[in-house]
C-alpha cells in the first residue's frame, strides 16, 4: 500500500524594507511566521535573493549579509531567502518584482511594504497604492497565480517635521483596503494584511519604527491571522493563529570588552585626541560612551556612537586633573543595553607637562 501523498511546499517570498530585513541580531518577524509555519505542519520553502539581516556599519557594505539572533533554529538558516532590504520603496520594487518572481518562482508573496514611499516623500498615498498596482501586475505577468498576502503601513511614534504623517498613512491604508478588494482574483487572491492595527510600534518598536523583539511576533500574528485564508490553501480549520509568548524572549548584548584609551601629545594649541576604541559586540546596533573628566568626579551623559571608535579632540588646560576615565555600553533600540563596560583610564597631559 502507498504512503499518505505529501503535499508540496509552498514557495513563499517575503518582500519588504527595513522591518522585514532587520540588523544583525535579530530574530525578525520572517523567523516568527517561519515558526509558526513548521509549528503547524504546513511545508514552505522561503524564497528570494537574500538570505540575512542588514550588518552593522558600514551599513552600504553588500558583500556580506547580517546574521541573525544567536538561538534561531539552525534549519531556518539553511531557508532564510527574502527580498527586503533596508530602505526600500514600493516605487522601486514594482520595476524589480518580475525578475525575482521569474527567478525564483514564488508560490505566495508575503509584502510589506509602503511606509518609505509615503513616510519619506517619495509618493503621496495615491501614487504609492498606483506603486503597489504596478507591483502585483508585473508580478502577475511571470505567474498568473500568484497569491499575495499586503500588509498595511504602521503608524510610527511622531516624528518632529512630519506631523501630517499619521494622516497621511491612515489615507494610505484606507486606499490599500479598497484596492485590495479590486485586486483580488479567484485564480490569485489578494488579502488585506492588518499590520498597522496589531503592531503598536510605541510598544513593540524599538526606535519608534522597526520591530524589536514583541513587535517581531505583532507583525508575524497578524500575517498568520490572513494566512488562514482559505484562498491561500495553507491550513486546515484547526489551525490557530500565531500566539505572542508571555514572556516575550529577552534580547541579550554581551558587554564591551578590551576597551583601550589612548590621548595625543598636545598640539601646537595645546589640544590632544582622545581615541577609545573596543571590541564589536554582536549585535548591537550601536553603542553608548561616557568620559569622565575628573573635573567633579561626575560623568557626561552617555553618547551614542555607530563604531568601535570614539574619539574627541579636548584641552586639559581647563581642568584640574589630567586623569580622564572612559566607559562603553552596548546598545540595540531604546530599550536593551549591555551591562556596562570596566572603566579604563587615561592621563590627556599639559604641553608644558611634555
Amino acid at each position: 500500500m502507498g504512503g499518505v501523498p505529501t503535499r508540496p511546499a509552498t514557495r513563499v517570498m517575503v518582500v519588504g524594507d527595513s522591518i522585514s530585513h532587520g540588523r544583525e541580531g535579530d530574530w525578525t518577524w520572517r523567523y516568527r511566521i517561519w515558526e509558526w509555519f513548521r509549528q503547524n505542519n504546513i511545508p514552505v520553502v522561503f524564497v528570494g535573493p537574500h538570505r540575512g539581516t542588514i550588518p552593522p556599519p558600514p551599513e552600504d557594505d553588500r558583500a556580506r549579509d547580517g546574521g541573525y539572533a544567536p538561538d534561531v533554529d539552525r534549519d531556518f538558516l539553511r531557508d532564510c531567502y527574502h527580498f527586503s532590504w533596508w530602505g526600500k520603496q514600493a516605487h522601486q520594487v514594482k520595476d524589480e518584482i518580475g525578475e525575482q518572481v521569474a527567478t525564483h518562482k514564488p508560490d505566495l508573496c508575503l509584502v510589506e511594504l509602503g511606509f518609505n514611499d509615503i513616510g519619506w516623500g517619495i509618493s503621496d498615498p495615491g501614487a504609492t497604492i498606483e506603486s503597489m498596482r504596478a507591483l502585483m501586475t508585473e508580478a502577475r505577468t511571470y505567474n498568473q497565480a500568484l497569491k499575495f498576502a499586503i500588509a498595511n503601513v504602521p503608524q510610527r511614534t511622531i516624528i518632529p517635521g512630519l506631523g501630517d504623517l499619521p494622516v497621511r498613512v491612515e489615507r494610505y491604508n484606507e486606499l490599500l483596503a479598497q484596492a485590495i478588494q479590486e485586486w483580488n482574483q479567484p485564480s490569485s487572491p489578494v488579502a488585506l494584511v492588518h499590520l498597522c492595527e496589531n503592531y503598536l510600534c510605541r510598544e513593540g518598536s524599538y526606535d519608534g519604527l522597526h520591530p524589536g523583539a514583541l513587535g517581531e511576533f505583532e507583525i508575524a500574528q497578524a500575517f498568520s491571522r490572513t494566512l488562514l485564508c482559505p484562498e491561500f490553501a495553507l491550513a486546515d480549520k484547526s489551525t490557530k493563529e500565531l500566539t505572542i509568548p508571555r514572556p516575550v524572549p529577552a534580547r541579550v548584548l554581551a558587554t564591551p570588552v578590551n576597551l583601550i584609551a589612548v590621548a595625543s601629545p598636545p598640539n601646537s594649541e595645546g589640544w590632544s585626541k582622545l581615541t577609545v576604541t573596543w571590541d564589536l559586540v554582536y549585535g548591537a546596533y550601536c553603542y553608548d560612551i561616557r568620559i569622565e573628566t575628573g573635573h567633579d568626579d561626575s560623568w557626561w551623559d552617555w553618547h551614542p556612537v555607530q563604531d568601535t571608535r570614539y574619539q574627541l579632540w579636548c584641552s586639559p588646560m581647563y581642568l584640574p586633573t589630567p586623569e580622564w576615565k572612559a566607559q562603553v555600553r552596548a546598545t540595540a533600540g531604546e530599550h536593551v543595553t549591555s551591562n556596562n563596560s570596566q572603566v579604563v583610564d587615561v592621563i590627556v597631559r599639559h604641553k608644558e607637562d611634555l
